[in-house]
């Protein structure tokens, strides 16, 4: 995939969020990481968002259907591959960067 078409996954995301938690939070870097599972090799889309605000106020029910959101978004840019978001506390991100950086991710 190439690194354009993987900025634009990552602008939707960002588009999305912003709407939907406005000044709450602020989402920093969202990190769109092409992946193959373990066992059936099938490709998805690993999107690591980094979120810096109260934790209590970020909508499970929201987040948790953020992946079927995507879809049709991602379809329109003729990415087939399934989408699996992570939410990540800022502070936990340096830490998390460092380890995916050393595994080449």
């Amino acid at each position: 995939m190439i690194q354009e078409t993987l900025e634009n996954v990552g602008k939707i995301v960002r588009k999305m969020l912003e709407q939907r938690f406005a000044d709450d939070f602020v989402f920093d870097p969202i990190r769109i990481m092409p992946t193959r599972g373990f066992r059936d090799g099938d490709p998805y889309l690993k999107i690591m968002i980094v979120f810096d605000g109260d934790q209590k106020r970020l909508d499970p029910g929201w987040t948790g259907g953020l992946t079927g959101r995507l879809l049709p978004k991602l379809a329109e840019l003729g990415i087939e591959d399934f989408p699996i978001t992570y939410f990540i506390k800022k502070s936990e991100w340096p830490q998390m960067s460092r380890h995916l950086d050393r595994a080449g991710a």
